[in-house]
């Protein structure tokens, strides 16, 4: 009997069809799926995000899926604590763990480890929160970027919560926190890996980005958005920091037509795309794969062979 000894990844921008690819493997393969996406872990964050719904997952387990309420904070480190403390738990029972998702920075830090950084800081945290609430999210991470150009692009202009650790990792220890990260990476995963990395070409990814939203999401969302508000999530909620849900809190309250939203939403879900696509380029080790090819499943239970004994 072959038993499996390490971590399949599969990663890539949104659309690519990684969900579908993990369950597919695991079947094949007797596997359990580890999301790697910042906000599947979000309670009641469900259609901007295209979580895998009951039907979708085949009766494959997945795991971090729904695991934090909206309000609450989720960092790559407790990502990476808690998706390689699964990996081993899986592998005691002789099955495979599948790294699934396109969060790269958590995939990396699952990976590579990830900096430790200094404790919070809760007054310099509402300063700094005082500061989003009045010029907004892009603000705080373009400022980022301009004091830390390499931690600048490792989130998106929307991820406040993000933007505002790095900066009192900055603010308080006096070095850019890439440099740290570099330095003292902390716990890594030590055992072997096969990434997997899905691609298409741009026109037919934005195509697909297009299409899942009109036929997938569109007519989902405002009602999903609302339960949430209703519900007491603010805005501001990390969770909320999901492409199209605070446009569509915008929506919701009179403040954009639905044309503008429309339009709104597929264009930062393709920028969104790009930064994942330009992530994943830089990344060691890829076993590169067309996600629209013919003999997808095939060729990527075959990549994964090394990693059974």
């Amino acid at each position: 009997m072959r038993v499996p000894r390490g971590v399949l990844a599969v990663v890539g921008a949104t659309a690519t069809g990684k969900s579908a690819l993990a369950v597919e493997v695991a079947l094949r393969l007797g596997g359990e799926v580890i999301s790697a996406d910042a906000f599947t872990a979000y309670r009641g964050i469900d259609a901007g995000t295209a979580k895998p719904t009951v039907e979708e997952r085949r009766g494959v387990t997945h795991h971090l899926i729904d695991l934090k309420d909206p309000a609450e904070p989720f960092s790559a480190g407790e990502f990476a604590r808690l998706a390689r403390a699964a990996s081993h738990e899986i592998l005691s029972r002789g099955k495979l763990p599948i790294l699934c998702g396109g969060t790269g920075f958590y995939v990396r830090a699952f990976f590579e480890g990830l900096f430790v950084g200094p404790p919070r800081d809760e007054a310099l945290r509402e300063a700094l929160r005082a500061v989003q609430e009045r010029r907004g999210a892009p603000w705080l991470a373009g400022a980022l970027g301009l004091l830390d150009p390499e931690s600048g692009a490792r989130i998106s202009p929307r991820d406040g919560s993000r933007a505002i650790r790095y900066l009192e990792i900055l603010l308080t220890t006096g070095r850019r926190p890439s440099e740290l990260f570099r330095e003292r990476p902390g716990e890594r995963w030590e055992g072997p890996a096969v990434k997997v990395a899905l691609s298409l070409p741009r026109p037919i990814l934005y195509e697909r980005i297009e299409k899942r939203f009109r036929e997938s999401i569109m007519a989902r969302l405002p009602d999903e958005v609302r339960r949430l508000l209703e519900a007491g999530v603010p805005v501001s909620a990390p969770g909320m920091a999901a492409i199209g849900y605070r446009e569509t809190a915008e929506l919701l309250a009179g403040r954009m037509a639905e044309d503008e939203w429309v339009e709104t939403v597929i264009r930062e879900t393709r920028r969104y795309a790009k930064r994942q696509e330009t992530w994943f380029r830089s990344e060691p080790d890829l076993h590169l794969f067309r996600a629209d090819a013919p003999r997808l499943v095939e060729e990527v239970v075959a990549a994964a062979d090394p990693l059974f004994s």
